[in-house]
């Protein structure tokens, strides 16, 4: 049996519908919890999704490159699920650009934010937050902020502009090395399912 982390909210609905078109069925189901004859399914925090994989606890996750990068996890990753693609930005205060000197950014992505400012050469001050970053410039808390943006709907609502793209943000299919040789052959059927499906629900829509 192969055991799942999937991220609780936006894509769980979306990696379930592809799971049930791939012919998997869950006898029993709780906001944690899928259980099935072939397949266990954890229900997860998105930032938990690596945590699961390199702890060996799960084999194969779904999770998005703003979460690879920022946990820095060497898992196999064989290729995307389609889903709404966004973008990791420097934002700030519209019309006010990037100040120079020492830069106080905030950010839920402080590994991200550190190698990004490294890449720059800039010297930063970064602020780690858990909730909503487009505040802190507003409050004074800091000049700039990392953030995840889809549509720039967000940061226009709080007067802010996307200064620069640090990279676009796809949902990954995750495999842990360990699972990969010890399950092969498990592993391997999953993921062709599952690409077999993909491939079908994109061939419907573009009809």
């Amino acid at each position: 049996m192969l055991k799942l982390a999937v991220p609780k909210g936006r894509l769980e609905e979306k990696v379930m519908k592809f799971l049930r078109k791939a012919g998997y069925t869950f006898e029993k189901e709780s906001s944690i919890l899928r259980e099935g004859k072939d397949i266990t399914c954890f229900l997860v925090r998105p930032f938990d999704v690596p945590t699961y994989l390199v702890h060996g606890v799960a084999d194969v996750g779904f999770c998005g490159t703003d979460v690879l990068l920022e946990k820095e996890t060497n898992l196999i990753q064989p290729f995307f699920i389609p889903a709404n693609v966004s973008r990791m930005v420097l934002a700030g205060p519209r019309g006010k650009g990037i100040p120079k000197g020492e830069k106080k950014i905030a950010t839920k992505f402080p590994n991200v934010t550190r190698r990004y400012c490294e890449s720059k050469g800039w010297h930063c001050k970064i602020i780690a937050l858990k909730g909503s970053v487009e505040l802190a410039p507003i409050a004074g808390l800091s000049d700039l902020i990392v953030d995840i943006t889809e549509t720039g709907r967000t940061l226009r609502e709080n007067n802010l502009e996307v200064l620069d793209e640090i990279f676009v943000i796809r949902t990954h299919v995750v495999v842990n090395p360990v699972s990969y040789r010890t399950k092969r052959k498990e592993v391997i059927s999953f993921l062709e399912r599952l690409q077999e499906v993909m491939k079908n629900d994109t061939y419907e829509k573009s009809q």
